[in-house]
């Protein structure tokens, strides 16, 4: 590939890359989601794009489907939550048979998560080769902790 070449590749993926950052934030607008969830979400299109080194047409297929597993893992998350947060204010008094079943009811949540996350393994090897599938889950790990710290810093200021 020539200097022209490239240069015409990497504006191409720059120009994806404002595109589908453009159509998360509409995405993420329809859901309700507020301006700093519409940040986040742009940064980890930029940085999972950025990690996964996806061409144009990897993109366009594989943000679709992720964006279907994103909205599962969030539907799962989401439950698991609003149970984990009921059952918080009553650790301290929950008998053991209580207990038990929030035991039973998180590991619950952790299959499905599961679950979903083999669903979409499959699914993602439908359209990026296994290698890069493997770089997603672990951009994905790679995102959070950067999320985290830069979050860390903010509150340090």
């Amino acid at each position: 590939m020539n200097y022209k070449e490239k240069r015409i590749m990497k504006m191409k993926i720059t120009l994806l890359l404002f595109v589908l950052i453009g159509f998360a934030g509409m995405v993420s607008a329809q859901r309700g989601g507020g301006a700093r969830k519409d940040k986040i979400e742009a940064m980890k299109i930029g940085f999972l794009t950025q990690r996964l080194n996806l061409t144009p047409e990897e993109a366009q297929k594989f943000w679709p489907v992720y964006n279907r597993f994103n909205d599962e893992m969030e539907r799962v998350r989401k439950g698991n939550r609003a149970k984990l947060m009921e059952e918080a204010g009553e650790m301290d008094n929950m008998s053991d048979v209580e207990a038990e079943k929030a035991l039973n009811d998180m590991i619950a949540s952790r299959a499905a998560e599961l679950e979903i996350i083999k669903k979409y393994t499959t699914e993602f090897k439908k359209v990026l080769p296994p290698q890069k599938v493997v770089k997603l889950f672990v951009a994905e790990q790679a995102f959070k902790r950067e999320l985290l710290k830069k979050l860390k810093e903010q509150r340090g200021n």
